[in-house]
């Protein structure tokens, strides 16, 4: 196969980036999305987003407002991330994303997109990204980038070769986003509309249900910051260490998880994370996004990337605890806490613990009974589409360096 060498600018129509400036909210209208929106599928997860007013939208350079075929790249923070068009959607992000829109004429839409996907281009953003504790890849860097592109006709091959991996990945996707849907209608109908089992016989005593209490969230969890790896430690295997950036579509992903050596993790079990353990983003762009910890083995907490610990009288407390951090109004809060940092968004333990919550510990428990198979389809969902991804990303680096030769057949 012959294949040349191109900068991602000599491919493109354009590549720009969201709005510099804080847009104007509204209580309804064109979704705002950010990084923490984009789902391990490679989609935009438009539950819960923020709004701005449809006049802004309208206002915004027409390379700014997403088509199908084009691609929005993550290039802050948790940069390295793309996500592929392929289909109408109106909504508004800030600069934290790039968006290219790629010339048909020259490069197949989705064939960049599985080139933005596969490994040696990450490496290759890595390489460019600049700063410490927000590391960004800057535009110029971006459309300098070198990838290597064939014949339209092995482009489109190619596509047609990965697509059912994406298939299968966004169906079960799918079938996890219904199930946290289904646990969080029930919990805001046990816990925020009060109508709990029994809720007909319970007597209410200044709107309160009669044994239960007002209080914090603080009273049945704590939230403790990750350690402070030094930058020095990391190598390329050990014992893996989930950083924010690692924290996608409430879950881990543990594809491009960073390594400390066995002396590094000694004296440390408060960080270890075990398979249903909540951990929450106390810093930066997508400060407030959850995972929930796969059935993985060795994985440690990085400093703000918080730890949440129940108390010990709740049974199986995971449903409880995403369910309750899951919620748009507590994400809000947790936005406007954070939002009088200087430098960038921080959120403490402390003011993570401090949100008001109406509970009875006997209800919680039952909450959990009820919806913990729910998170035991859902880890079991998240197992299959991290082979499915495996699978797709043994194959995807061989073929875009033209290492496995693509047939036609009539």
């Amino acid at each position: 196969m012959s294949w040349k060498k191109v900068k991602l600018a000599e491919v493109c129509k354009s590549i720009s980036d969201g709005d510099h400036q804080p847009p104007p909210k509204s209580e309804s209208g064109i979704p705002f999305v950010t990084i923490s929106n984009i789902t391990n599928a490679n989609k935009f997860d438009f539950t819960n987003t923020m709004f701005v007013p449809r006049e802004y939208y309208d206002s915004l350079d027409e390379k700014r407002r997403a088509q199908i075929g084009d691609i929005l790249y993550s290039v802050v923070g948790s940069f390295g991330i793309p996500v592929y068009m392929d289909e109408e959607q109106e909504f508004v992000f800030q600069r934290h994303i790039a968006i290219l829109r790629p010339d048909s004429e020259k490069i197949v839409p989705k064939f960049l997109y599985y080139t933005m996907l596969n490994r040696d281009f990450y490496m290759k953003a890595e390489a460019v990204a600049l700063g410490a504790a927000q590391r960004t890849v800057s535009l110029t860097s971006l459309r300098g980038m070198e990838i290597q592109v064939p014949e339209v006709a092995i482009q489109k091959k190619i596509v047609e070769m990965l697509k059912p991996y994406d298939d299968l990945i966004e169906n079960n996707q799918k079938q996890i986003k219904l199930l946290e849907e289904a646990a969080q209608r029930m919990y805001k109908e046990w816990f925020v509309d009060l109508r709990f089992p029994g809720y007909e016989e319970c007597k209410i005593v200044d709107g309160v249900p009669e044994g239960w209490e007002k209080s914090t969230i603080g009273k049945f969890l704590r939230v403790k910051s990750g350690y402070a790896f030094k930058s020095g430690w990391w190598q390329a295997s050990g014992y893996s260490v989930v950083k924010i950036k690692d924290i996608v579509n409430n879950t881990i992903d543990i594809s491009n998880v960073d390594h400390v050596s066995p002396e590094h993790i000694k004296n440390i079990p408060e960080f270890k994370l075990q398979k249903g353990d909540v951990v929450i983003a106390m810093t930066g762009a997508t400060i407030g996004k959850i995972g929930l910890v796969p059935d993985v083995e060795n994985l440690y907490t990085n400093q703000r990337v918080g730890k949440i610990f129940p108390i010990a009288e709740l049974r199986n407390p995971t449903p409880f605890v995403f369910c309750f951090y899951s919620q748009k109004s507590i994400l809000d809060q947790i936005i406007a806490l954070s939002s009088s940092s200087s430098a960038q968004p921080n959120i403490s333990g402390g003011q993570l613990e401090s949100f008001e919550i109406m509970a009875n510990i006997d209800v919680i428990n039952r909450f959990c009974e009820i919806t913990q198979p729910y998170f035991d389809k859902i880890n079991n969902l998240y197992k299959q589409i991290r082979l499915l991804q495996q699978a797709r990303d043994q194959i995807l680096p061989r073929l875009m360096k033209g290492e496995i030769e693509v047939y036609f057949f009539e």
